[in-house]
């Protein structure tokens, strides 16, 4: 086999070019095989991916002292992670919000995209505002953990937008929404016990503070997206 770089002989069963260095897997492959493995990568489909989401939501807090204390390789990475749910979350999201009354389905989706990059513009506002209650904590401990709080702050919106129409006719239903805030409020509270190990008062009284800055920021995020997305509508 020729090396497509520097027109060198390669070595048999060689994975890099002895020459140049290019690699084999550059060359000429099937279309279907190259987008596999592109998937692959993308989504981590090697147990890592399960297993991390598995303990993101069983074990609040437990991957970002994991990957604080830099043990990283037997988990997906906090990027990749936030990537993928919130890829899902926001692809999604047009189909499981409840159908507002005269809202065109392009509006509706120019308002998920807003919200989408709004988000993500919100992830390193909240990590700041952690700095301001941790200050001893270095701000790249409180960014990988603002990830992994919005990663589960993801797929319980996406569980309660998607029974958001039931509940008004299936009790039950209403029972597992209130279920999930429940969840998703002591999600919080356990993932900062763990994460910043203080005690429960300080705790519970530092997440307040934090909603309470936090809350009308997002605020101001809904009520600017919505606003232009009823212009550009």
């Amino acid at each position: 086999m020729i090396c497509k770089n520097c027109d060198e002989q390669l070595i048999a069963d060689a994975h890099f070019c002895q020459c140049c260095g290019q690699s084999v897997k550059m060359f000429s492959r099937p279309c279907l095989e190259m987008a596999r493995e592109l998937l692959a990568e993308t989504l981590d489909w090697d147990g890592r991916m399960a297993r991390s989401v598995g303990l993101l939501l069983t074990r609040p807090g437990f991957l970002s002292q994991e990957y604080i204390q830099g043990k990283r390789v037997t988990y997906t990475s906090p990027v990749r992670m936030y990537l993928v749910i919130s890829l899902l979350f926001f692809l999604v999201l047009p189909m499981i919000l409840p159908p507002p009354a005269n809202v065109s389905p392009d509006h509706k989706q120019l308002s998920v995209d807003l919200y989408s990059k709004g988000m993500f513009v919100m992830l390193p506002v909240f990590a700041l505002l952690l700095k301001l209650f941790y200050r001893r904590v270095f701000y790249w401990d409180h960014l990988v953990f603002t990830v992994h709080l919005f990663s589960v702050s993801y797929i319980g919106f996406a569980v309660l937008l998607s029974i958001e129409t039931l509940a008004d006719r299936y009790f039950f239903v209403m029972v597992l929404q209130v279920f999930v805030l429940l969840y998703m409020v002591g999600y919080v509270l356990m993932a900062l016990r763990r994460v910043y190990a203080e005690s429960w008062p300080a705790t519970m009284l530092k997440s307040i503070g934090l909603l309470f800055l936090f809350l009308p920021a997002l605020a101001i995020l809904i009520e600017v997206a919505s606003h232009i997305g009823g212009e550009a509508g």
